[in-house]
């Protein structure tokens, strides 16, 4: 079921409008569901670019191979934990919604 929505029109100086156009663009959002978004008390960061996701990529393959090599040393082990959890810390930090103080 889509939720209702109701048209409004509001006034802004060229550069708040370019302004709005751009922080809408970089979150990959429209600039009604930008809008929408911090009225929600949220606030969104930009959308990381590709070479985020290909360094990503390769540390996810890393990992896997620490994971395959922990049957052999418990510091595999270790090192695959540990870059396990640096990869969820970056991909939190730059690519969920915070709640806006």
């Amino acid at each position: 079921m889509k939720h209702e929505t109701i048209k409004t029109t509001i006034r802004l100086p060229p550069k708040l409008k370019r302004r709005l156009e751009r922080l809408a663009r970089d979150r990959g959002m429209s600039q009604s569901k930008y809008l929408c978004s911090l009225l929600e008390g949220k606030s969104s960061e930009a959308v990381p670019p590709k070479q985020f996701w290909d360094v990503m990529q390769q540390l996810y393959d890393i990992h896997e191979m620490l994971q395959r090599a922990a049957n052999l040393s418990p510091q595999f082990k270790e090192a695959a934990h540990r870059l396990e959890r640096s990869i969820v810390e970056l991909q939190e930090a730059y690519t969920l919604d915070e709640e806006v103080p």
